[in-house]
C-alpha cells in the first residue's frame, strides 16, 4: 500500500512539471558534423549498410518536432530523436538511448540508464532508486540512492547530485556539486576528468580527489552526523504531506477569496498578465517596509499603547508573506483559464488546475539549489500582487471615459 500511494505522488509531481515547467527547445536537430560546446553528440545516421549511402540512412530515421511526454506504469524505453523537451515517469526501469534537443524530466521507480547512444542538449532533471549515465548532456540535477558517471559520459556543464552511494568516472566539463555518503572517483585503471571545481559534502573527506580536480578547487564540507536517521520513506511521507498541505492551503484561500472579494482574483489575473514586472517591484519594496515596520514594532512594544499596533502589525504582516504562494497560484491559474477554453466555464477543471499549479509552485521551491531563488521570486511576486490590490486605486480612466451628456 505505501509502495502504491509513494507511486502516485510521484506521479502527481512530474505532471505538475509538465503543466508547470517552462523549458523551451529552440534548435532544430540537424545532422551533426562535429563538436559543439564540448559535446560530440550522436549520429544521427542509420545501422550502416553497403548499398545505402550517408544521406540515405539519416532519412530512416524520423525526427519528432514537439515535447515528448511518456507516462509506463512498467519499464520504458526512451529511443527517439525529439526536437523539444521529454517528460518521463515509469514504475520500473527507464533505458534511454535517444537524443533530445531539449529538457529531460524522469521519474522511475527503478534503474535509470544512459546509454553512450543518449545525447541531451539541455539540463536532465532526474529522480530514481539508482541512475547510470555514459552519453553526453548539458548538466545534471538529480537524486537518488546510487548514482553512477561511467567512462564515455561526457557532462558539458555541472552535476549536482544528492545520493547515497557515488561513482564517477568520464568527463565533467565544469563543476560537480555532490552530497553523498560514499564518493568513488578513481581506480587503478579508471578516473574522473574534472574541469573545475568539485563541491561535496560528505561523512570523510577523500583524498584522491587531488589526482583528479587538476585545474579547479576542491571544497569538502563534512556532513554532521545525526542521532536520529530520516529513512528515504520518511522523507517522502515528510515531502508528500508538506505537498498536500499545499494545496490544501492555495484551495482554502482561493475559497475565502471568492467569498470576500470575488473581484480579487480576477484583479491579481490582470496584474501578473500585464504588469508582473511591476508586481515584483512592488514586492521588493514592501519587503524593505516590512523590515522597517518590524524593527519598529520591536521598539513600540516598550510602550503601553504600542504592544497592540505591534501584535497586529506582526499578524497583518505574516499573513501577506503566508497567502503570497497561493495568491501567485491563484494568478497563473487564472491566466491558463483563460488560454484553455475547456476550463473557462468548468469550476471542477479550474480547482483540479489550481491544484496542480500550487503543487508546482511548491516543487520550484523545493528544487536543489535553485529552489530558494524560486521562492524569493514567488513570494516577492505573490507579495506585490496583494499590496497593489488591496490599496484603493484611483479610478481616473472610468470616471474620464464617459462623461455624461446631457442634451
Amino acid at each position: 500500500m505505501k509502495k502504491k500511494i509513494s507511486l502516485v505522488l510521484i506521479a502527481l509531481i512530474i505532471l505538475v512539471s509538465i503543466l508547470g515547467t517552462f523549458c523551451y527547445a529552440t534548435e532544430v536537430i540537424q545532422p551533426r558534423t562535429g563538436a559543439e560546446d564540448g559535446i560530440m553528440p550522436i549520429s544521427e545516421t542509420a545501422p550502416e549498410d553497403d548499398n545505402d549511402s550517408p544521406e540515405d540512412n539519416t532519412q530512416n530515421y524520423d525526427i519528432k518536432y514537439s515535447d515528448l511526454y511518456a507516462f509506463e506504469d512498467r519499464s520504458y524505453e526512451m529511443n527517439e530523436l525529439v526536437d523539444g523537451n521529454a517528460y518521463i515517469i515509469a514504475n520500473g526501469d527507464v533505458r534511454f538511448t535517444g537524443e533530445v534537443n531539449g529538457s529531460v524530466f524522469i521519474f522511475a521507480n527503478g534503474i535509470v540508464e544512459f546509454t553512450d547512444e543518449a545525447y541531451i542538449a539541455d539540463s536532465l532533471y532526474i529522480f530514481a532508486r539508482e541512475v547510470r549515465v555514459n552519453g553526453a548532456i548539458y548538466d545534471i540535477y538529480g537524486a537518488s540512492d546510487k548514482f553512477e558517471l561511467m567512462e564515455k559520459a561526457y557532462i558539458s556543464r555541472d552535476i549536482k547530485i544528492s545520493a547515497n552511494d557515488v561513482k564517477l568516472r568520464g568527463t565533467v566539463y565544469r563543476d560537480v556539486y555532490l552530497s553523498a555518503n560514499n564518493i568513488d572517483v578513481k581506480d587503478e585503471t579508471t578516473s574522473l576528468l574534472v574541469g573545475g571545481d568539485f563541491n561535496y559534502t560528505s561523512g570523510r573527506e577523500i583524498e584522491e580527489l587531488k589526482d583528479v580536480v587538476t585545474y579547479g578547487e576542491i571544497n569538502f564540507k563534512l556532513e554532521e552526523e545525526n542521532s536520529v536517521e530520516i529513512s528515504l520513506a520518511d522523507k517522502i511521507k515528510n515531502y508528500a504531506f508538506d505537498a498536500v498541505t499545499t494545496i490544501i492551503y492555495a484551495l482554502a484561500i482561493y475559497f475565502v477569496l471568492k467569498l470576500i472579494s470575488p473581484r480579487f482574483t480576477e484583479a491579481i489575473t490582470k496584474d501578473l498578465k500585464e504588469k508582473s514586472i511591476i508586481a515584483f517591484v512592488v514586492g521588493l519594496i514592501t519587503w524593505a517596509i516590512i523590515f522597517i515596520a518590524f524593527i519598529i514594532s520591536i521598539m513600540l512594544l516598550f510602550t503601553t499603547i504600542g504592544v497592540p499596533i505591534s501584535i497586529i502589525a506582526w499578524l497583518a504582516m505574516t499573513i501577506i508573506i503566508y497567502i503570497s504562494s497561493a495568491v501567485l497560484s491563484i494568478s497563473i491559474t487564472g491566466i491558463a483559464k483563460e488560454k484553455i477554453e475547456a476550463i473557462k466555464d468548468n469550476k471542477l477543471l479550474e480547482i483540479c488546475l489550481l491544484m496542480l499549479v500550487a503543487l508546482c509552485v511548491w516543487i520550484l521551491q523545493k528544487l536543489p539549489y535553485i529552489g530558494g531563488l524560486f521562492s524569493f521570486i514567488i513570494l516577492t511576486t505573490g507579495i506585490g500582487l496583494i499590496i497593489r490590490n488591496i490599496i484603493p486605486k484611483k479610478e481616473i480612466e472610468k470616471t474620464t471615459e464617459k462623461p455624461a451628456v446631457e442634451e
